[in-house]
């Protein structure tokens, strides 16, 4: 299902509402970190991505790196960041073995 831009608005509002230390698994702590994301990438607010994309690898960084999703979100952050959160982004994706 293809999710559209006021799916994420949505998704980012009840998102404010969880507290993710009280989810159950570190699985889905991470799922909800990274679909966060994926609402801020739908938005093409990159500096919110780039700050979950950093969290997730701080927190699970093998599971950053083996997830398409966020290979994908990476990717498109590479490509559309503004100059000042590219090489963030960057770095990141070289961490990912992106580049």
């Amino acid at each position: 299902m293809e999710m559209t831009d006021s799916d994420a608005v949505e998704g980012l509002r009840l998102a404010d509402r969880v507290d993710v230390t009280k989810l159950p698994s570190m699985e889905r702590r991470f799922t909800f970190g990274l679909e966060v994301a994926r609402c801020y990438d739908l938005r093409r607010d990159d500096a919110a991505v780039l700050v979950h994309l950093l969290e997730l690898e701080e927190f699970a960084p093998e599971d950053l790196e083996r997830s398409p999703l966020a290979r994908m979100v990476t990717a498109f952050l590479v490509v559309r960041a503004r100059p000042t959160q590219r090489r963030q982004a960057v770095v990141l994706a070289e961490r990912l073995h992106l580049l």
